[in-house]
């Protein structure tokens, strides 16, 4: 076992899955044939997203979730792997892996994404239960699967409720992305709370600081709230209810929007790990997915 994986370290728990990103010059009228540009492959997955970054900007992360032990999954656990992250209690299932087919379009950047979990099965709290909790400082939890989310959150509200200093308590967080996965009742259990666009017009809020303090309302005590809101940058509130806007940083050309939440997510638990205050963690993870929209993937994005 490496020096760093003895750290205590960020784990993200959540979705592995392999993209297959198709750059054409315009998107496709229904029944056209198109050629691509250019094809290739790369992990996908939110959770797995954000680990990639979170090791490449140096934090010692773990990617948890179920994975394929097919062959054809070897190459999305391998590029874990190459970015630093450990993968050593992921569950193995024998079912395919998930793919996602992304169109891009070269000329606006845009991407459309046709997905299909293939059968996957979702981490159980059972799974989640049998890990060593002290080995942590942060878990992040993908916003799906919210029943057994739920239960492995309480796994480690217990977990925190043993510990007498705060620096040996975990801090929770999670996201609200997707309008179809109801996060209402897991909200007030997150110490940090990551909010869509998309997800906050579901739920009738109009802009990334009106989302945030409306939601302010929900969260327990302590919590910080943040949204993204696409090219009008993000907002936050702190625990103190202090609110902070950043403006967008957006790329001389925008090529590949995807993963830019996933991105920014990770960059803002990796400066509030090291302490940073809400303002500067915004303007971090707005700068940096704002670098990831001007590029494929998520190399070099420090």
């Amino acid at each position: 076992m490496s020096v760093r994986s003895k750290e205590r370290r960020v784990l993200m728990v959540g979705w592995l899955c392999q993209d297959i990103l198709n750059l054409v010059d315009h998107y496709p009228a229904e029944d056209e044939d198109v050629r691509c540009s250019d094809q290739f492959w790369q992990k996908g997955g939110n959770a797995a997203n954000s680990a990639c970054v979170l090791s490449s900007l140096g934090e010692p992360t773990e990617y948890l979730g179920t994975v394929s032990s097919q062959p054809e999954a070897s190459s999305a656990l391998q590029e874990l792997h190459d970015f630093g992250v450990l993968t050593d209690h992921v569950v193995y299932t024998e079912c395919p892996i998930p793919t996602s087919c992304v169109i891009i379009n070269t000329h606006t950047g845009t991407r459309t994404i046709v997905h299909g979990n293939r059968n996957m099965p979702e981490l159980r709290a059972e799974d989640f239960s049998s890990l060593d909790l002290s080995q942590y400082k942060w878990i992040h939890f993908e916003g799906r699967n919210t029943a057994e989310l739920l239960k492995m959150m309480e796994i480690v509200e217990e977990h925190n409720k043993n510990k007498t200093s705060p620096d040996d308590v975990i801090t929770l967080s999670t996201e609200s992305e997707k309008p179809k996965y109801n996060m209402d009742h897991l909200i007030p259990k997150v110490d940090v709370l990551f909010v869509s666009k998309e997800y906050a017009m579901s739920r009738g809020f109009s802009s990334a600081e009106e989302t945030v303090k409306g939601l302010l309302l929900r969260v327990k005590k302590g919590c910080t709230v943040l949204c993204t809101w696409g090219e009008q940058g993000a907002d936050g509130v702190s625990p103190d209810g202090e609110h902070f806007h950043c403006q967008a940083f957006p790329p001389e050309k925008v090529v590949d929007t995807l993963g830019a939440g996933d991105t920014f997510n990770a960059a803002v638990i990796w400066a509030l790990c090291r302490g940073a205050g809400l303002e500067e963690a915004l303007k971090l993870g707005c700068r940096i997915a704002g670098r990831k929209c001007g590029q494929f993937g998520y190399k070099d994005l420090h």
